[in-house]
Formats: C-alpha cells, structure tokens, sequence
C-alpha cells in the first residue's frame, strides 16, 4: 500500500513537471511569432459591433417580457 502511494504521488509529480514545461515551451515558441501582432494597413476598420447593421438589429429587436425565455 505505501508503495503504491509513493508511486502514484512521483508519476503525478512527474506529470505535472511534464506538463509545466509543455505548457512553457509552447509560450516560448509563440513570443518571435508575429500572429497576434496587428496587420499593417488595417487602420480604418471598426470594431466589432460598431457598424450601423449592427446598430440597426439591436434596435428593432425588442427585450424580452418578463417570464418568457429565448
């Protein structure tokens, strides 16, 4: 019994080493990556939910009563 609780407790210490460095190795790939660096020359475009079609549905679009679900 004092076997198997030293074993479990070392494999998931290994595990969670294991998956701490995973985890690290996957941010230090990412940082000389431009993905999530803004595109250039995309200046003028609106931000989500800025654009009158937008506007426009969430104004005809009344609230719910009270009661009734969507």
């Amino acid at each position: 019994m004092v076997a198997s609780v030293s074993t479990v407790g070392l494999v998931s210490v290994a595990m969670t080493v294991l998956m701490v460095a995973a985890m690290l190795y996957l941010v230090w790939e990412t940082r000389d990556s431009d993905i999530h660096s803004p595109s250039p020359g995309n200046d003028e475009q609106p931000e989500l939910g800025d654009t009158d079609e937008a506007a426009a549905d969430d104004e005809t679009q009344g609230e719910l009563p009270d009661g009734s679900s969507a």
